[in-house]
């Protein structure tokens, strides 16, 4: 029982080390300088094999963020985008869902959209 109670707590510490790992780099993204994301973005969204192209056409006005998003195959993921920057953080909406959070660093856009799916941007030159 003691064994047990010891392993449970070892790995309760662990867990809870790695949170807060993920949480300090999360505040570190968003304490960045504002990122410039203006422009257009191409590259894809999906897993396992599945993949779907994604466009981002974005404007930028301070930390507001503006354009257009177009998602190979889901009408209801692509039309205008509206959003905001706070650091290296891109929060991106539609006017029925919202899109997801990026992180925006150089020339690279990458996180998680709407249900979950990864997405790897880069800016177009």
């Amino acid at each position: 029982m003691k064994t047990v109670t010891i392993g449970l707590l070892a790995l309760l510490a662990v867990v809870a080390a790695g949170c807060a790992a993920a949480r300090q780099a999360e505040m570190a993204a968003a304490n960045a300088p504002t990122a410039n994301v203006a422009g257009t973005w191409t590259g894809s969204a999906g897993t396992g094999g599945v993949f779907v192209p994604v466009t981002l056409m974005l404007t930028q006005t301070g930390t507001n963020v503006g354009g257009t998003a177009e998602i190979g195959g889901r009408p209801d993921l692509s039309g205008a985008v509206r959003g905001t920057v706070q650091g290296e953080l891109v929060k991106l909406s539609l006017p029925t869902a919202t899109l997801g959070e990026l992180r925006a660093k150089g020339g690279t856009m990458t996180g998680e959209v709407s249900a979950g799916l990864p997405v790897n941007l880069r800016r177009a030159q």
